[in-house]
């Protein structure tokens, strides 16, 4: 009887330890489709940018560009905008995020995140999550640029060359000993 009731404990229990265990790749490819991870990575990338340039003018602004100055700028931004969407494009991503939601959550969890990413109030979160992400980044702004401004000052405080080294004046050397007759002759003659 004992084996009867173990037998079926583990009979019940295995579904359990398959969904505490982690997600299959079907579960992980179902949560990124619903979850429209594309799609707010596609949605991400432009905010990022002009995130970015906006940081760049705040950080120069009270400064007179050459037409040059401002070009290599322009260059720059430019350069750093294709570094970021060659880094984090979905073909780059999507393997990083199939492992970490496989390595985060469970195939229970996994169910449960598909359920409510399936659902209206799941859907409508999605959908201001761009919305919501550009607030985030704006508010970060306000914090993120004063820092980087002091960061800038103080890198150009360090990367000029120190003042050159001006020795104090050499105290007056003391009286040789001629000075000091002709001192005490002098004396003697005013008294």
């Amino acid at each position: 009887m004992k084996r009867y009731v173990f037998a079926l404990a583990l009979m019940l229990a295995a579904p359990l330890a398959a969904l505490a265990g982690p997600p299959n790749d079907a579960q992980v490819a179902r949560l990124l489709e619903v979850m429209r991870a594309r799609q707010t990575v596609d949605a991400l990338l432009p905010q990022i940018e002009a995130s970015q340039k906006q940081m760049v003018e705040q950080m120069m602004a009270g400064r007179e560009l050459s037409a040059d100055e401002r070009a290599r700028l322009d260059r720059m931004i430019a350069r750093s905008s294709a570094q970021m969407r060659k880094a984090l494009a979905w073909d780059k991503l999507e393997p990083v995020y199939r492992d970490i939601y496989r390595n985060t959550f469970s195939a229970e969890d996994t169910d449960a995140l598909i359920a409510f990413y399936g659902s209206a109030a799941g859907q409508r979160l999605l959908e201001k999550m761009p919305a919501l992400m550009q607030n985030t980044m704006t508010a970060m702004q306000k914090l993120v640029v004063p820092m980087m401004q002091e960061l800038q000052q103080d890198i150009e405080a360090e990367a000029r060359p120190p003042a050159p080294f001006v020795p104090p004046p050499a105290p007056p050397a003391p009286p040789s000993r001629e000075q000091k007759i002709k001192d005490k002759s002098a004396g003697a003659q005013t008294k």
